[in-house]
């Protein structure tokens, strides 16, 4: 189920589907969100998790998927600074406790980050497959090595994926390839 197949009237009712189709959905993006402010990738998950337990306690109380993504971020920055100031990592870290300015700037990466993502989980198998290893880092030579095809075809399924990736994110993306400089 993509984001814009998820019903808050279902959500609202208790529909676990839904719900997890909602978690599937932004799970990963807030888990790098908290990540940033924690530095520990198990300590995000933990955090992130919470969030969606809070959600699920109040879900009755939202009428839209932005308000719903809003809560999400709000809850995750705010359990995030507990814990830094929990554990008086504040002092050391003081000057990397982000502003509300970083914050809304985190947000907007991440969303697009999230954005991206999906956009590739929709590409052909092949053409994901070659765009997820060229993400890793990899040359057109390894990625041919690794998948057993010959580095033009590597290069033709790359410029196949970006067209299509441009189109399916043409809203966004200018906001997309910008932030993932």
């Amino acid at each position: 189920m993509k984001e814009q197949e998820i019903s808050v009237e279902r959500l609202k009712s208790g529909d676990e589907k839904v719900f997890r189709s909602l978690f599937d959905a932004y799970y990963p993006a807030l888990c790098l969100f908290a990540a940033h402010y924690l530095k520990d990738d198990s300590e995000a998950a933990d955090v992130v998790q919470n969030c969606f337990i809070k959600y699920w306690e109040c879900r009755s109380g939202f009428d839209s998927l932005s308000k719903i993504r809003s809560f999400l971020y709000t809850v995750v920055h705010n359990a995030c600074l507990n814990i830094l100031r929990d554990e008086k990592r504040r002092q050391e870290s003081l000057g990397q406790i982000p502003d509300s300015l970083d914050f809304h700037d985190l947000v907007i990466k991440e969303e697009a980050l999230r954005m991206f993502y999906s956009a590739v989980e929709q590409l052909p198998t092949q053409s994901k497959r070659v765009i997820q290893l060229a993400l890793d880092g990899k040359r057109n030579e390894e990625i041919a090595d690794e998948l057993g095809i010959s580095k033009n075809t590597v290069h033709m399924l790359k410029k196949i994926a970006y067209r299509k990736l441009k189109e399916m994110l043409r809203e966004y993306y200018y906001l997309v390839f910008l932030l993932l400089d």
